[in-house]
């Protein structure tokens, strides 16, 4: 019995040795960004959209996910190595459930939100990072007019578009 519980016990740290390095592969501490990459300027995001005041929201999300990130500090633009430019490609709104007594109102809908970024060095203006199209997405029930649930769903797809817009520009680099 004394045997086997060594065997097992010795079993248990040879698994734990293989799948624990494994299941961090990938991750690591501290910036991958570039040397002299350290600091960004946000420029208010383009809407090429026709929703209204959408790209406060997009550029508001992205400076505080870059904030939680802690990967770039947001500074002036005079104090920064690099400029992150945002444009808003397209906003969508997709009925996804209608409702039981009446199949041809929705109620509740799915928003997507399209950007690109470009991170481009401070000094030289060379660019560094473009990101395609980038999507973040919410999902909504509709709760009154569509336009009151829309404006309660909008930072919820800003947030995720930030988080994917953000992670674009801070994991682009190389190990």
């Amino acid at each position: 019995m004394n045997k086997l519980r060594k065997c097992l016990r010795l079993f248990t740290i040879m698994v734990a040795c293989v799948v624990i390095p494994g299941g961090c592969a990938g991750y690591r501490l501290g910036s991958q960004l570039p040397p002299g990459i350290r600091t960004v300027y946000v420029h208010i995001a383009r809407n090429n959209t026709e929703e209204p005041l959408l790209e406060t929201d997009v550029t508001n999300a992205v400076l505080a996910q870059l904030q939680r990130d802690g990967s770039l500090r947001v500074v002036g633009e005079d104090q920064a190595d690099s400029q992150m430019y945002l444009e808003i490609t397209d906003f969508r709104l997709e009925p996804l459930r209608f409702e039981a007594e009446n199949r041809t109102r929705p109620d509740e809908y799915r928003l997507t939100i399209r950007a690109n970024t470009t991170l481009v060095r401070g000094s030289d203006g060379v660019v560094m990072v473009r990101s395609g199209n980038v999507e973040g997405r919410s999902t909504f029930f509709l709760q009154g007019d569509l336009t009151a649930s829309k404006r309660t769903a909008l930072p919820d797809a800003a947030r995720d578009l930030a988080r994917h817009l953000v992670s674009a520009v801070t994991e682009a680099w190389p190990d």
